[in-house]
C-alpha cells in the first residue's frame, strides 16, 4: 500500500490525484513549514524538515475521522436541489476547510510541544503555537484553493433559472408524486396550474386521460382506486406481492378493476362499488405468461397479453359477474381505453419499493441517458453516423474521487429536442439544452407526461 503523506486537508486531493501528486504535496508541506518554523523557532532547517514530515503524518491520521465529520457537515449544510447545492457548495467547503485547518493546528501543535520537550529546546508554548499557526497559514493558503479546485462538482449548466416560464411548451402537463406529502399532483411545464389529482400517498399510478380515475399502488404495496366523483380511495387488492402497473387495469367508469396475481396464479376482476371479486385461474388464459392487462373502451371487456408466443386474450365480464376468456385471432387493432402511467419494460427493485425505469429517451438525433451508481448523472448526446457525440452533461460529483452526490433518475424530452425533464435527488427539473439553462419544476419524483410514451398498451 502506498502511504498517504500530507496535511489533513490533502486527503481528498491525495486520493483523487494519486501517487504522482503525493510527492509534490508532501515536499511542499515539509519545506514550506520548515522554512516558516526556522524563522519562528531559530532551529536548524534540516532538523525542522524531519519534524514537519512526522507532524504531517500525524495530521494525515487525524484527517481520516475529520473527513467523516465533514461528510456529515456537508450533508447538513448542502441543499438537496441542484441550484441550491451549487450556490451553497463554496461556503460549505470553506467551512470544511476551516475544520481541517483547526484539526491540523491541534494535532501538529500538540506534537510540536512534545517534540520540543523531548529534545530540551526550551521554547515557550506561545512561540511553539505561533510557529505552527504561521506555518500552516502559509501552506493552507495554497492547499485550500487546490482542495476546492480538485473536489468541486462538475457542472456544465450556465444558468440556474428561478422559474420555467421559458418552457417551449408551457401548457404541457406533467404528473408527479409530490416529495412532501406523497400525493399525485399535476402542473404545467411553465410551473403554473399546480393541483392535486389524488390526495393519498402513493408509490406508483395509472390515470385516465381526463385524470378523473386513478389506480395506484399505495406506500404499503396494496392496490387502490380513486375516483374524483367519490372523493376517496377504495382498497382493491391487499397483497405483499410485487407487481407493476402493467398487470392492473380499470374500466372506463372505474366501476371495475382487473389484476393478475402471479403468486396466486389467477386473474381477478373487482366490482369496486360492492367489492365483489371474480377470479379466473391463470391456466385458463391458455399459456399467457408475464401478462399485461389493458381495458377496452367497453365497460365489460378487457384484454390480456403475455410474452409466451405473444398470446392475446379477450376477457368479457358477464352480467352475472362471470369471466369468459377467449383467444384473439387475426391482426385487428384493439380499441383500448386511453390511460397513462408508470408502465413499460424496464423495471427496478429495491427493498420494499420498486417501479418502472425511464432512464433513456430520444428525439430526432438527440438521445438522453441517466445512469445510477457512483458516477450518476445525465448525459445528452447526438448520434452522428452511429457515433455518440456528447452535447451536455449534468452531474453533481463532489468530494472524494468526485463520487456522485445525487442519484439521477427518469428523463424525458418535453415535445422538443431542445428541452427535457429529468429527476434527480427528489426534484424534477426542466433543462434547456442549447442554452444550458436549468429550472426547478417541483419537489417530487416518478413523473409522467400525457404523451404516447406513457400511454398504456398491451406489452409487445
Amino acid at each position: 500500500m502506498t502511504p498517504m503523506l500530507a496535511d489533513a486537508i490533502d486527503i481528498p486531493v491525495v486520493l483523487l490525484a494519486g501517487v504522482i501528486v503525493l510527492a509534490p504535496l508532501l515536499a511542499f508541506n515539509v519545506f514550506v513549514e520548515a522554512f516558516i518554523l526556522k524563522k519562528c523557532w531559530r532551529l536548524p532547517y534540516r532538523q525542522l524538515c524531519v519534524f514537519a514530515l512526522v507532524a504531517n503524518l500525524w495530521s494525515l491520521l487525524a484527517g481520516i475521522p475529520t473527513k467523516i465529520l465533514n461528510a456529515y457537515l456537508y450533508d447538513a449544510l448542502l441543499p438537496a436541489d441542484i441550484p441550491g447545492y451549487f450556490a451553497m457548495y463554496p461556503l460549505a467547503l470553506a467551512i470544511g476547510s476551516l475544520v481541517y485547518f483547526a484539526v491540523t493546528l491541534l494535532v501538529e501543535g500538540g506534537y510540536a510541544l512534545r517534540w520540543c520537550r523531548r529534545n530540551g529546546l526550551g521554547l515557550s508554548a506561545g512561540v511553539v503555537w505561533c510557529g505552527i499557526l504561521f506555518a500552516n497559514l502559509a501552506t493552507y493558503a495554497v492547499l485550500a484553493p487546490l482542495h476546492y479546485w480538485m473536489t468541486q462538482p462538475g457542472n456544465e449548466i450556465k444558468q440556474f433559472a428561478k422559474d420555467t416560464n421559458w418552457a417551449a411548451h408551457p401548457e404541457q402537463m406533467f404528473l408527479f408524486v409530490d416529495g412532501t406529502d406523497g400525493f399525485l399532483k399535476a402542473a404545467r411545464l411553465d410551473g403554473t396550474g399546480l393541483r392535486t389529482i389524488v390526495p393519498e400517498p402513493m408509490a406508483d399510478y395509472l390515470v385516465s386521460s381526463n385524470l378523473s380515475v386513478c389506480l395506484f399502488r399505495g406506500t404499503n404495496g396494496n392496490l387502490y382506486l380513486y375516483r374524483q366523483d367519490l372523493g376517496k380511495a377504495q382498497p382493491v387488492w391487499k397483497t405483499s406481492e410485487q407487481y407493476l402497473m402493467n398487470r392492473v387495469a380499470f374500466s372506463p367508469s372505474g366501476a371495475h378493476v382487473a389484476y393478475v396475481s402471479e403468486k396466486n396464479n389467477h386473474l381477478t376482476v373487482v366490482e369496486t362499488t360492492s367489492g365483489k371479486e371474480t377470479q379466473l385461474p391463470e391456466s385458463r388464459l391458455l399459456g399467457v405468461s408475464d401478462p399485461s392487462v389493458v381495458w377496452s373502451v367497453e365497460e365489460m371487456r378487457f384484454y390480456v397479453k403475455g410474452t409466451e408466443g405473444n398470446r392475446e386474450m379477450k376477457v368479457t365480464v358477464g352480467s352475472d359477474g362471470t369471466l369468459n376468456a377467449e383467444a384473439i385471432e387475426g391482426t385487428n387493432t384493439l380499441s383500448t381505453l386511453p390511460c397513462y402511467g408508470r408502465i413499460g419494460d424496464g423495471s427496478w427493485w429495491g427493498g420494499s419499493d420498486w417501479g418502472v425505469s425511464y432512464h433513456q429517451d430520444a428525439t430526432n438525433d438527440l438521445e438522453a441517458s441517466s445512469w445510477p451508481g457512483l458516477d450518476s448523472g445525465l448525459r445528452i448526446y447526438r448520434d452522428v453516423s452511429g457515433t455518440n457525440s456528447r452535447v451536455l452533461t449534468v452531474s453533481v460529483r463532489p468530494g472524494l474521487l468526485h463520487l456522485a452526490g445525487f442519484y439521477f433518475g427518469d428523463v424525458a424530452f418535453a415535445g422538443t429536442p431542445d428541452q427535457c425533464l429529468f429527476e434527480a435527488n427528489g426534484y424534477i427539473y426542466l433543462l434547456d439544452i442549447p442554452r444550458k439553462q436549468l429550472g426547478t419544476l417541483a419537489k417530487g419524483d416518478r413523473f409522467i407526461l400525457l404523451t404516447p410514451r406513457y400511454e398504456k398498451r398491451l406489452k409487445n
